[in-house]
């Protein structure tokens, strides 16, 4: 599992700005747009006598120790590419996309000029004897962890690099009702959380919002086995988003957004 910190700015942008920010950035960046289209699956903790919160769920731990994961929420997502819409839809096979865990931390106080965020990301991937889509073998294993589904929603929108280092998504969010599961625990049956929700959901037939949300971010990999000096890679990161921020100022605004709508962590009640 990477570890990383994440900077980053946010703007709210209305549809009908949408294709001259799209032509600012990219004459910015010098690229075309990449098409994004991605799901996300939302997990929350549960409260059980076993997994993370008890001690069964710390190896070593002591009774009544708490797993790091316990209280925030875990976005599983997966690209959805056309091949693989197509492939749905009985046109061609195309092999199922990997699903990327992210589990995020509390966003970071203070006065830094750019949101930070601690994140923890990983690659759930399939064995080469496992079938193509390991969909229903996730689930289990969230669920071995305590882990429930909560909701999803599917994302489409755009991406760009600036200056090497800086990710520029725009994107709109077509959030999904929940198929009566928020209640049923995600590996107690698992074929019919995977079948329904990770396989049932259609980008031709989402309801996207009208807002899109412009997110500019670095991602700068932390810890024992990075190369360099990390508080030099957070202030050229810094120093970019900032850069970015000026070019486009009087386009859009990009901000640090409010702390709780970032805050990943779910009230737990017994």
């Amino acid at each position: 599992m990477s570890s990383l910190q994440q900077l980053s700015l946010y703007a709210t942008v209305q549809s009908s700005k949408i294709p001259q920010l799209l032509f600012t950035v990219s004459a910015l960046t010098g690229m075309r747009p990449l098409d994004l289209r991605q799901q996300h699956i939302i997990f929350s903790p549960t409260i059980s006598g076993h997994g993370p919160g008890s001690s069964a769920g710390v190896a070593g731990g002591p009774a009544g120790a708490v797993s790091p994961l316990e209280s925030s929420r875990i976005d599983v997502s997966r690209e959805m590419p056309e091949a693989a819409a197509a492939a749905e839809d009985g046109v061609g096979k195309s092999e199922a996309p990997e699903w990327t865990l992210t589990i995020p931390t509390i966003p970071e106080s203070g006065k830094k000029p750019v949101q930070v965020q601690a994140v923890s990301k990983t690659t759930f991937r399939k064995s080469e004897e496992a079938q193509a889509d390991n969909t229903s073998t996730l689930f289990r294993f969230l669920r071995a962890l305590n882990y429930a589904y909560a909701y999803d929603y599917l994302e489409k929108g755009y991406l760009f690099v600036h200056n090497g280092i800086v990710i520029i998504k725009l994107s709109q969010i077509a959030p999904q009702k929940p198929l009566q599961l928020h209640e049923i625990p995600v590996g107690g049956d698992g074929d019919l959380a995977a079948g329904t929700v990770a396989n049932g959901r259609r980008f031709e037939n989402a309801k996207f919002v009208n807002t899109w949300v412009m997110h500019a971010y670095v991602e700068v990999v932390t810890g024992p086995e990075t190369v360099g000096d990390d508080l030099e890679k957070v202030k050229i990161a810094i120093e970019r988003l900032e850069s970015l921020k000026a070019e486009l100022s009087g386009i859009v605004e990009l901000e640090i957004p409010d702390r709780a709508l970032l805050d990943p962590r779910v009230q737990l009640r017994r």
